[in-house]
């Protein structure tokens, strides 16, 4: 008898992660994975509905609220997920949070900056939840939160960084000269506090993760 595959056989929950900044989807599924979840990374609702139709298990979805303006926003996915899914969704965003009529039933609501305890929490919520059961306000300001001090430009700048690309490369994937590259390395550099390349990696990384910078 063959065997079962390991996506069959893996018992944890199936988490799809709609975020199209880079550094942030990397965070947020290092979040939800260390914490028992499976994930699938998109940068789209355009994707997310696509990976939706594939028929694959599932179990809640995590949207920033705030996607590319050429496609559908994150509210607006949420709202068809629910309509043709029925699966819970956690909506991420750094503004105002709407009324608990504007979400779609089964639908949480998490405020920017984003504590891990948090978000955990909220998608436990939706995976235990079933359709139906009211909206959900959190605000978590008050709690410690992962921090990226760095510019959207930066961002991909440490990301292509952390894929080991040289400055050559960032500056053709990014349709920039090298010497812009370099500009960013060394705002990227004074923000994380280091002073090479691969201190920068390893910093993204326990940022990534959640751990802190160990003293030398």
């Amino acid at each position: 008898m063959a065997s079962s595959s390991p996506a069959r056989s893996d018992p944890r929950p199936l988490v799809l992660l709609v975020e199209d900044e880079v550094m942030t989807r990397l965070a947020f599924a290092a979040m939800l994975e260390s914490d028992g979840f499976r994930v699938v990374p998109v940068a789209s609702a355009e994707e997310t509905l696509e990976v939706l139709r594939a028929g694959l298990a599932i179990k809640a979805v995590v949207t920033d609220g705030e996607l590319s303006p050429q496609g559908l926003s994150g509210f607006e996915l949420a709202r068809r997920v629910h309509e043709e899914h029925q699966i819970g969704v956690v909506l991420v965003s750094g503004h105002v949070a709407p009324e608990a009529s504007e979400l779609p039933p089964g639908a949480r609501f998490l405020t920017k900056p984003v504590h891990k305890a948090t978000l955990v929490h909220l998608v436990r919520d939706v995976v235990g939840s079933e359709p139906g059961l009211l909206s959900i306000r959190v605000d978590a300001a008050s709690e410690p939160v992962v921090e990226w001090t760095l510019t959207p430009r930066q961002h991909e700048v440490l990301a292509l960084l952390m894929q080991g690309k040289s400055n050559r490369d960032i500056a053709e994937a990014l349709g920039l000269s090298e010497n812009t590259v370099k500009v960013h390395l060394v705002a990227i550099f004074k923000v994380l506090g280091v002073s090479s390349r691969t201190e920068a990696l390893l910093a993204g990384l326990r940022r990534i993760q959640g751990k802190p910078r160990q003293s030398s």
